[in-house]
């Protein structure tokens, strides 16, 4: 049991690879039945600015089964409105400023998640926010409540990170291949038809390469992910023994996989021209959707992804009603890595 008390869990780089393991190890001790995590009388405030199935539902239901409780709150809709800028005069759409939301919450309860991303809503519904990535990449709600709170805070997703999904991303990994250390692992990105955020496959991508796996980023040009995050996660994979490279070559980066993880998301290069990117995207659509041929030129590859998906657009029923799909498993995985993280944080 990996003890983590009052720490905060914004990103996995929070955590050395080594306690990224342990937290691994105490989630997969928990799902056999070995422990349990001591959450009796603890309560979680969860507060989802955006929709959510998984990671609520599994958030919830961590709580729920060992003896603890999460309280879930949508901002805007069943709360106030919430600030978190310095100095501003609050004569607007807000009405609690973080340095005293997050006192309160921390007085209230034992632990905090927040899920924000303005970037979420980008896309179809035309809903383009007016800040660049850059700016939104600082998650600046999220550091200002982790500042003032005095529980840990734990990511729920944010613009830049989704930590929980890559810790049930590394779960499942080490379930279906034993040691993933050295082998072959892709994660793809997919045609959409909304400009979807980042953060879900920069923590997919630092999950793999926190295992050490030989991890391949295959994207069109102009569909990189930040490249910051891509230098961080290369130096973690180095660290464990692996590597990281990035490629347009589909044929060349499948070869050898045993893991396909396929996932969608915006051009940062386009970010903020949302219909240009539409444009330059539409092309690509067929030639960028999982597929049974594409799966028959791995090492018969599973199949990865976080959920919801977009069948016959993102993945073909074909590869998703295999036997080598594992998103299930995946997405089950999501309680049990929950449980551990706040088993961890919460002390027990």
């Amino acid at each position: 049991m990996i003890d983590l008390t009052g720490r905060d869990f914004l990103s996995s780089l929070d955590f050395t690879p080594e306690e990224v393991r342990g937290l691994l190890a105490f989630a997969r001790d928990i799902k056999s039945g070995r422990v349990r995590p001591n959450l009796a009388g603890k309560v979680a405030s969860l507060l989802f600015f955006n929709p959510s199935v998984r990671t609520r539902v599994s958030c919830e239901s961590a709580m729920a089964r060992f003896g603890g409780a999460g309280i879930t709150l949508n901002p805007g809709k069943d709360t106030w409105n919430f600030e978190c800028g310095e100095g501003v005069v609050m004569d607007q759409n807000t009405q609690e400023h973080v340095r005293e939301l997050a006192p309160v919450l921390s007085r209230m309860g034992h632990l905090v998640g927040i899920r924000k991303s303005e970037l979420i809503t980008v896309g179809l519904d035309k809903a383009a926010v007016s800040s660049s990535y850059a700016e939104l990449a600082k998650d600046e709600f999220l550091h200002r409540f982790a500042e003032f709170a005095e529980v840990p805070v734990i990511n729920l997703e944010s613009n830049r990170w989704h930590p929980l999904q890559g810790l049930a991303d590394a779960l499942t990994l080490q379930e279906k291949l034993g040691e993933p250390r050295g082998k072959k692992y892709v994660l793809t990105w997919t045609w959409h038809p909304k400009s979807l955020p980042v953060a879900t496959p920069h923590s997919q991508l630092l999950a793999a390469c926190d295992l050490g796996m030989d991890v391949t980023l295959l994207h069109p040009q102009g569909w990189g992910l930040e490249p910051e995050v891509v230098r961080r996660a290369r130096a973690r994979a180095e660290s464990q023994g692996g590597r990281l490279s990035e490629t347009h070559d589909s044929d060349a980066a499948l070869k050898g996989a045993v893991v396909v993880c396929a996932k969608e998301w915006g051009s940062l290069d386009y970010y903020g021209r949302f219909e240009e990117e539409q444009r330059a995207k539409e092309p690509l659509r067929a030639r960028w959707m999982v597929d049974a041929t594409k799966m028959h030129s791995t090492d018969d590859a599973l199949f990865l992804h976080c959920l919801p998906v977009r069948r016959n657009v993102v993945v073909s029923d074909a590869v998703l009603n295999s036997t080598r799909s594992a998103v299930i498993d995946e997405a089950e995985n999501r309680l049990w890595t929950a449980a551990a993280v706040f088993g961890a944080l919460a002390g027990g």
